[in-house]
């Protein structure tokens, strides 16, 4: 099994929070960002997909992005942060779930 590529932690978060920023997701997201950071440094496709971002477009931690400076990583971060927003505590509320090891009624 590969393990996930090396990025600068410091860059790969600055660059999700700008990812972040481009989802139509982001207000719950962003107070989710210190665990999608977590969760994408993990994934070998997500963390592969930040690095091929930060490789091609020499982003670091306080540059700003360009959406077309994700390329064809742009499918990849969008249905990453979907689901993120699908399984977030906020969403299962609002549908009358709860999150796990919650009670419902809480």
């Amino acid at each position: 099994m590969n393990a996930p590529p090396i990025v600068e932690h410091l860059d790969a978060e600055a660059l999700l929070r700008a990812i972040i920023g481009f989802s139509p997701y982001r207000r719950v997201l962003a107070p989710l960002h210190g665990d999608i950071v977590r969760v994408a440094l993990a994934n070998r496709q997500i963390s592969s997909a930040l690095a091929a971002v930060i490789g091609r477009s020499g982003f670091t931690a306080g540059a700003t992005l360009r959406r077309q400076e994700l390329g064809a990583e742009a499918r990849i971060f969008a249905a990453f942060l979907e689901h993120i927003y699908f399984a977030s505590p906020p969403f299962l509320k609002s549908v009358g779930e709860w999150p796990v090891g919650g009670r419902r009624g809480e």
